[in-house]
């Protein structure tokens, strides 16, 4: 294990340590798998520029110093390329080639930074603080981002994404969802088969205790014991521009490449790499271009899904929103981009300080005339929501204590008009289904921000505080939306079957005012259901609104 002072020096004498540099351990291993034609067994020593090759029934899982993890799957061919690592400053670089087969990566300190780099026969995957399936020509990005390059071409996959590289000099697919039943199939690649240990000596339990032991553990008979990755792959809460969800669920091997994958993008973390999913609500405010009613103006709610890509190595944010109400992925305005040849202004200051300017050739995937279209989405700060409210005359508005869930504003204008659409959004780490409880309630504190106006007339912002007690046993909430533009609304939302989303109406007491609400639960810091986020809109006698909400449970 290298221990020089500074990564250079590491880097100025690697050439000479090559040959008796230690970069991990076979810390799982089954028959008929080899480094340089060696039997693995627990422990052996993996060395900078060593090939492991398995069998079609051999794996094996290494990890590395920095505490990555790479498992390598039957009939696979792995050469470690170069690995440094400096255990006192945390840098290091590791690149490492996939001749064949499968590999599931998790990445620790060093993939954090940016540092880590997977080689195919068809593409360069460059990997930030994630999980990775690699297959052949198919690459599954769990959790975290990577940039997945060949011929000539450069996409970037967030969590949840996939792609495919097909070589012969041809780019990256663009990414999407991967195929039906792949992360499975993927992930049961790598479990041991049947009479398979890791390399473990049989203990002396009886067949009996054993099988008490898997129900215990796993809920089944079947025994599969397959840990979550933490954080979760964020997945989002409606599915408006594309289905990013993944629940990418795998074998944990050992405790300390759990804590490992725990501190990539933790609460204390104030720049992570994370992609956030959620909704946004506004107002879409056409103008009539003929006819008796040329000139004027009408309003309009609207809802959608919105995604936010955060990276903090480029300092660079990809937002994409689902276009009205549109279930179909070409209804996207993209602002931002993560892609480093990609001119769109974003900046990433740090959790709470983001922008990103409307991407021209980005709305609506250059479907209308973007020569007089400008746009911007950008968060709001707990502190500049605070400020929001008392200039709105809401000096107790009860902001969002969240460690995860952010929200902000975003708007799509035609220049020399009024027209355009004007709203906020809320994203955060969206719970997965298994996460939910079956019993017991819940109190979610939190605000709403929302545009609002006439049927015809401008728009403008208003903020209310927001509740919603939550009875999991029942599947119920009662939500209440206080002092939103003057009015109150209550009433009472259902937790959708089989997800982790709820929705519901609420009825104002201001001429006749009535709110529609659609939201999903997320992850704090401490609790797998500590956030939620969502978006409403509202309709009444000559009123119009759309926004959306924060809520955290009550501290």
């Amino acid at each position: 294990m290298l221990t020089t002072a500074s990564s250079l020096t590491a880097l100025l004498t690697l050439g000479m340590a090559a040959h008796a540099q230690q970069v991990g351990t076979a810390s799982a291993v089954n028959p008929a798998a080899t480094i340089n034609m060696r039997t693995i067994t627990i422990g052996s020593s993996i060395s900078h520029m060593e090939r492991i090759r398995t069998t079609e029934s051999g794996s094996v899982q290494v990890l590395f110093v920095d505490k990555t993890s790479m498992t390598v799957g039957p009939n696979s061919d792995l050469t470690i390329d170069e690995y440094v690592f400096d255990p006192k400053s945390g840098d290091g670089k590791l690149v490492a080639t996939l001749g064949k087969g499968a590999l599931r990566f998790v990445g620790g300190l060093i993939s954090h930074a940016g540092n880590a780099e997977i080689k195919t026969s068809a593409a360069t995957i460059g990997i930030r603080g994630g999980v990775v399936l690699l297959n052949g020509p198919s690459v599954y990005m769990g959790y975290g981002s990577s940039t997945v390059s060949s011929g000539g071409g450069i996409v970037w996959l967030g969590a949840g994404e996939f792609t495919r590289t097909p070589g012969n000099g041809q780019p990256p697919a663009p990414p999407g969802p991967p195929p039906p039943n792949f992360v499975a199939s993927q992930l049961q690649i790598f479990q041991s088969a049947g009479g398979q240990s890791g390399g473990v000596a049989a203990g002396h339990a009886s067949p009996r205790n054993v099988a008490a032991a898997e129900r215990r553990a796993t809920g089944t008979n079947a025994g599969g014991v397959a840990g979550r990755v933490t954080p979760t792959p964020p997945a989002p809460v409606i599915t408006r521009i594309g289905n990013v969800a993944s629940t990418l669920d795998q074998t944990i091997q050992t405790s300390a490449q759990s804590r490992a994958v725990e501190t990539s993008g933790s609460a204390s973390d104030n720049r992570p790499t994370v992609t956030l999913n959620g909704l946004f609500g506004g107002v879409v405010r056409d103008q009539s271009l003929s006819g008796p009613s040329a000139g004027q103006y009408r309003n309009t709610p609207v809802i959608g899904g919105v995604t936010v890509a955060l990276d903090a190595m480029l300092s660079r944010v990809q937002a994409n929103f689902g276009g009205y109400n549109s279930t179909s992925s070409s209804d996207t305005i993209q602002y931002g981009s993560v892609n480093p040849s990609d001119p769109t202004a974003s900046s990433y200051t740090d959790y709470s300080n983001f922008n990103a300017q409307v991407k021209k050739g980005g709305v609506f995937n250059g479907t209308v005339d973007e020569s007089r279209i400008s746009g911007e989405m950008s968060n709001l700060s707990p502190t500049a929501t605070r400020e929001l409210g008392a200039s709105l005359g809401q000096p107790n508005l009860t902001v969002c204590q969240c460690d995860y869930t952010r929200w902000g504003f975003w708007s799509l204008k035609i220049q020399g008009t009024d027209a355009g659409i004007y709203g906020t959004w809320a994203a955060g780490r969206p719970s997965q289904l298994g996460d939910m409880p079956t019993t017991g309630t819940a109190s979610y504190v939190g605000h709403v921000i929302a545009q609002v106006g006439t049927d015809t007339g401008s728009l403008r912002r208003a903020v209310g505080n927001f509740s919603n007690t939550v009875d999991f046993g029942a599947r119920t909430g009662s939500v209440a939306v206080t002092g939103l533009d003057n009015t109150n609304y209550r009433g009472s939302v259902a937790l959708q079957s089989g997800t982790t989303t709820f929705a519901g109406g609420l009825a104002g007491d201001v001429g006749n005012r009535a709110m529609g609400m659609i939201g999903g639960f997320g992850r704090s810091s401490t609790n797998p259901v500590g956030e939620m986020a969502g978006s409403v809109g509202i309709v009444g006698t000559n009123y119009v609104g759309g926004g959306s909400f924060a809520a955290a449970i009550r501290r």
